[in-house]
């Protein structure tokens, strides 16, 4: 079997060749629309590259601020926990349910997912990130 190229690597090949061939010979006022279009191939590309491994160490920052929850997932995937716990997070946030003390924990986390969603939504603005 030929898993070569596989989703993300197909939408990089389309996205090329919208770039690259289509879109110098489209007329001006049809170039803005194509780019937009090449845009969301590549967010969408990116998105398809991220791994559940790296959804994974997403939700370890999670196991420090919520110990009792333990590893109990009842079959649950990893994108849908991180996403019942960003609800919760949200939630305690919003109601002024969280201490002082966790506060460390709680910037940590709010940061890796900020790069974490930047790396797919905007790259090239984590290249200056930092400094």
């Amino acid at each position: 079997m030929n898993d070569k190229p596989n989703a993300a690597e197909l939408l990089d090949i389309a996205r090329q060749t919208l770039l690259e061939l289509l879109l110098p010979e489209l007329p001006p006022t049809s170039k803005y629309h194509a780019l937009m279009v090449a845009n969301a191939m590549g967010i969408a590309g990116r998105e398809i590259s991220a791994s559940e491994v790296d959804l994974g160490r997403e939700l370890e920052p999670f196991a420090a601020l919520y110990p009792s929850d333990g590893e109990e997932t009842g079959g649950v995937s990893p994108a849908e926990r991180l996403l019942e716990l960003n609800i919760r997070l949200s939630r305690e946030i919003r109601q002024g349910g969280l201490d002082a003390d966790r506060a460390g924990l709680i910037y940590a986390l709010l940061q890796a997912q900020t790069r974490r969603r930047l790396a797919i939504s905007n790259p090239k603005y984590l290249e200056g990130w930092g400094k």
